[in-house]
């Protein structure tokens, strides 16, 4: 567990998702998927994707691969490592084929799916590097990269790349990025 101070002085608790955040977490991944929101919101970001379900969620928590963010007792932030949920497909497809085309080393260890979701009066704190920064021991001795698919049209992807994601190659619709944790680990 540890505090972290926004760049506006408020602090924010950083921990491991516990069982009793899931309802939060999924209540926070539901705002932010693409179908849950008006076109105006958009521009802070959005997911699209399915929802987490509740069992997907509980084995990610087990394993200690969710960082949350706490404000006044109330989840204003998670850091999913999603390695669990029946959501993966696409995304095990993405690293075959990074590893096919050279761009990750076929025997890295890559966690399948990194989602980021922050509350938009918390965006623009430090938060999301806050979480990683916390995440990152439970996850280095498991993973060498964190794996994430981003839609071409979310304005987040700036935000990512500043954040030490490296698009590592992109479609007609999706960026594929990974974060390489051998390199950046803090």
């Amino acid at each position: 567990m540890g505090l972290f101070k926004t760049n506006t002085n408020l602090l924010i608790n950083i921990r491991l998702a516990e069982i009793d955040d899931i309802k939060s977490i999924q209540n926070l991944n539901h705002k932010w998927t693409i179908t849950s929101l008006d076109d105006i919101d958009k521009e802070h970001g959005f997911l699209f994707c399915e929802e987490y379900q509740l069992e997907d969620l509980i084995k990610t928590v087990e394993a200690n691969e969710i960082a949350v963010a706490i404000f006044e007792d109330n989840l204003v932030g998670y850091y999913i490592n999603d390695n669990y949920s029946h959501l993966l497909e696409k995304n095990k497809l993405g690293i075959e084929k990074s590893k096919q085309l050279g761009l990750i080393m076929p025997e890295a260890r890559v966690s399948k799916r990194t989602q980021i979701v922050v509350e938009k009066e918390f965006q623009r704190l430090g938060l999301p590097s806050a979480m990683l920064d916390f995440i990152k021991p439970y996850l280095t001795p498991k993973y060498d990269f964190l794996f994430s698919i981003g839609r071409n049209d979310n304005p987040k992807r700036i935000a990512h790349e500043k954040a030490g994601w490296k698009v590592i190659y992109e479609d007609e619709f999706n960026y594929y990025c990974i974060y390489d944790l051998t390199t950046n680990n803090g």
